[in-house]
Formats: structure tokens, sequence, C-alpha cells
């Protein structure tokens, strides 16, 4: 008699960002590979504070630059406010469109 039972379940991975050791924040990574079979990572990290609520994004080929570029992003938004100027914009057609 087989009772075995198929259990749906996902495994996260969870990684942090920080911006020294009390400024941290969470969130996951994603490990793929690309058409070749080199590694690709990308993660998402919630930077939540009393101040800000965003979302961050990386990708990298390795785990510890993946680190180092989060970090950075998190150190900007929280010492140097990234997103505290929205950009330039130009208006076509009564739309505003960011200037990149």
């Amino acid at each position: 008699m087989d009772n075995k039972k198929k259990i749906d379940i996902q495994i996260t991975e969870l990684f942090m960002a920080k911006a020294g050791w009390n400024r941290c924040f969470h969130g996951t990574i994603q490990r793929e590979k690309d058409e070749d079979g080199n590694p690709i990572l990308h993660s998402k990290i919630y930077v939540k504070n009393a101040k800000y609520n965003c979302v961050i994004y990386a990708l990298a080929n390795d785990q510890d630059t993946l680190g180092d570029m989060l970090d950075k992003i998190v150190e900007m938004i929280l010492d140097k406010n990234l997103h505290g100027d929205s950009g330039m914009t130009s208006e076509i057609a009564g739309i505003d469109f960011f200037l990149n």
C-alpha cells in the first residue's frame, strides 16, 4: 500500500544587504545558470525603515560581487539620499518622461 503524498514546497534562500552592521536589510536570492552553464545570481532586497520604503535589485555572477553591489546601493539610499531626487523630466505631448 503506497500512501505517499506529494508536498508542494518552495525553498527560499535569504540574502542580506547592509550599510554597517546596525543597518541591515533582508530579501531573497535566486540562483540560475545561463545557456552556457555560467551561474547567474539575482537578489531582491526590501529597504524599509522610518524614512524609506523601497526595493533594490542586483544581478551578478557570484555571491561576493552581488553582496558588494547591494551593500553599495543601500549605502547610496541611506547616506546619499539616492531616492530623494526623482531626476529630470521632459514634457512630451503633455506627459512627463524621465530622462536617464
